[in-house]
């Protein structure tokens, strides 16, 4: 059996990545910081995964995983240097700090490093700043969909929704994870845009729209009439401007009912206000909904629900979103053709702007 050490042993580690690397027959050792979580792992060894979706839920239980305090560097080391497949769940943020580990063994092993993270191209750009001395290492960089609510934290038990994807460069020389119904090897480009734009902008559009409504929840947008047609009207925009970027003739009607399926799920408890935080980013140039709007705006397409939301945001206050507020001030507050030059940088296209969204 192949070992497998991941980085981040909290519900998406747990709920998703390590069952995904024992059906692929590796053997799984948690690296984490929180020693409470740490010693649960090792003195249960056990903890069970309930997966739901619109038709149910069932049980899996995950056995024979051991865990290792990221503060005991030889402990650490050595499960490294026995390592075949090496992969995070930690945040960006936090993943050059593990692939400086990774890269500073002393081994020529064949290794593969996967950063299972929300971000673009994460193994590749943690990898680009730092030489390793291994040549076998192999970097992949992977498009990770799950959505993992946020649970208690006193128990090793998840909560996931039953859809799981993860999508792996196909230009990748070698392939430690085998195709299956989860894993796929595609052209990485396109499927971080699919991601990003239909179900993460989708996210951020049902949640300003829900927010306006005093929705807590996302399933209950999607439950009224109105925000079902928004979600819709939505999402079919989203679809389009994709299409556009990436000049494929791709049908998408399967993938954008499963995005609305998975988002009207009422087990899941997916708060509004949570999905709208750090608005400053999210809604920021080559973002979520910043870029897909420019691509309908450059090819004359509709943009109903982009307008909708970005009046939400220009008329109303959200003082209980985090980040909302400091985005207003700075951002917002400075009107809508400061928003087009100096937040999203237009620059030969302003009349455009100005004429779908208002000057």
């Amino acid at each position: 059996m192949n070992l497998a050490v991941h980085f981040g042993a909290g519900n998406i580690g747990r709920g998703f990545i390590a069952p995904t690397l024992q059906a692929n027959n590796y053997k799984v050792i948690f690296i984490d910081v929180n020693k409470n979580l740490i010693k649960q792992i090792n003195d249960k060894g056990s903890y069970t995964v309930k997966s739901l979706d619109i038709y149910g839920s069932s049980e899996e239980k995950i056995e024979n995983v051991e865990a290792i305090d990221l503060t005991d560097q030889e402990k650490v080391r050595n499960a490294l240097f026995d390592a075949d497949l090496i992969t995070t769940s930690v945040g960006p943020k936090f993943v050059e700090g593990v692939y400086k580990q990774v890269a500073e063994l002393k081994h020529s092993n064949l290794q593969t490093f996967i950063a299972f993270e929300n971000m673009y191209r994460a193994s590749t750009v943690a990898s680009s700043k730092i030489k390793t001395s291994n040549k076998n290492l192999n970097i992949i960089d992977a498009v990770v969909d799950k959505i993992v609510p946020p649970q208690s934290a006193t128990s090793l038990n998840v909560l996931v929704e039953s859809f799981g994807s993860i999508i792996l460069d196909e230009s990748c020389d070698h392939r430690p994870l085998d195709d299956s119904e989860i894993v796929s090897y595609k052209k990485y480009e396109d499927e971080f845009y699919k991601k990003l734009w239909l179900l993460n902008g989708l996210h951020l559009q049902l949640s300003y729209f829900g927010l306006s409504k005093g929705n807590t929840y996302i399933h209950e947008v999607i439950s009224s009439p109105e925000g079902r047609r928004f979600s819709e009207d939505a999402i079919k925009s989203l679809s389009i401007a994709y299409s556009l970027l990436s000049n494929t003739e791709e049908s998408l009607d399967n993938f954008c009912q499963t995005v609305i399926n998975r988002f009207a799920l009422s087990d899941i408890n997916d708060e509004v206000k949570r999905i709208a935080r750090n608005p400053e980013t999210k809604f920021s140039k080559n973002e979520r909904f910043e870029y897909p709007l420019r691509v309908l705006i450059e090819n004359n397409e509709n943009i109903d629900t982009f307008k909708q939301v970005f009046e939400i945001i220009l008329d109303e206050s959200f003082e209980d979103v985090e980040g909302f507020s400091s985005f207003k001030n700075s951002v917002l507050n400075k009107g809508k053709t400061n928003i087009y030059n100096e937040y999203w940088e237009v620059k030969n296209n302003i009349s455009a702007f100005q004429k779908k969204l208002g000057a």
